[in-house]
């Protein structure tokens, strides 16, 4: 199968030009800077619809008690149960009644809430101060033992040490006694071999005299 110039086909090709094609390159450059401005938007609407959030959430401990619930709750912190009993009783009974108007049932002031929270760290910082005191007085015990124990061992070693004076001291004393009896004994010794020359030459005329006769 051949295409020759005499062929039949009646469609017209046109050639595309070389402008053509880089307005196609630049129309794709623009679609995707299109596509990630899209993409930013929305993260930027994500990120300003969290922090909107944060910003407007607010903790539980902040959010206004009714009236019943904060006496309610002052009662059992307490361990007050049986006013508690009393005080629900009775609230409930003058609700039905309609004693009370909205003025009267209305949300607890922010600052009793607070200075119910002040109340509440306020003991916790007192136990804080009491296990404190509690660990204090435990090094205190110790280091007063430990006083004691130390005083004992001073006193033990200056007992020792006078009784080890107290021996040097009658140590000298009975070198210097026995050194007083040394003249003593050095005179004995020389009366006693004094004496046993004597002895001697008294044994050698006896035999001497006995010889002669």
């Amino acid at each position: 199968f051949t295409i020759t110039d005499d062929s039949n086909d009646d469609y017209q090709y046109e050639e595309v030009p070389a402008d053509d094609e880089f307005s196609l390159q630049e129309d794709d450059e623009d679609l995707s800077k299109a596509l990630q401005t899209i993409q930013q938007q929305a993260e930027d609407a994500q990120i300003l619809a969290l922090q909107s959030a944060l910003t407007s959430e607010k903790s539980v401990s902040e959010i206004p008690e009714a009236i019943d619930d904060f006496f309610c709750n002052f009662l059992v912190r307490f361990g007050m149960s049986r006013t508690l009993d009393c005080f629900q009783t009775e609230w409930y009974e003058l609700v039905q009644r309609g004693a009370f108007t909205a003025k009267d049932t209305e949300l607890v002031p922010t600052v009793y809430i607070r200075n119910q929270q002040l109340e509440a760290e306020n003991m916790r910082l007192r136990k804080d101060l009491e296990n404190c005191k509690l660990t204090t007085n435990k090094a205190k015990e110790a280091f007063l033992k430990m006083q004691k124990e130390r005083d004992f061992h001073r006193m033990h070693c200056k007992r020792v040490v006078q009784e080890k004076d107290r021996l040097i001291c009658d140590l000298k004393r009975l070198k210097a006694h026995y050194a007083s009896y040394e003249p003593e004994l050095k005179q004995l010794t020389e009366k006693y071999q004094t004496v046993l020359r004597q002895k001697m030459l008294t044994s050698l005329e006896r035999d001497r005299a006995v010889g002669q006769v």
